[in-house]
């Protein structure tokens, strides 16, 4: 689900991996084997990406049960 948000949002704004390692302060190869899928981000780095792309984090809100 982030991968896909990510994806979509390097594309509109024209980012390189090694463009977003570089905003980041992250290894260029890190961003690049995440986009392709083959690693994962977790945690502050993740926190990271979203800040240099302009993407917000927020905690999901628990659902609330509808009376019936």
């Amino acid at each position: 689900m982030f991968r896909e948000i990510i994806r979509r949002e390097v594309r509109r704004q024209k980012l390189s991996g090694y463009r977003i390692g570089k905003l980041a302060d992250m290894p260029a190869r890190t961003i690049q084997s995440y986009l392709a899928g083959t690693r994962d981000l977790t945690g502050e780095r993740l926190a990271q990406v979203c800040r240099v792309l302009g993407l917000e984090l927020q905690p999901k809100r628990p659902r609330t049960k509808k009376s019936g």
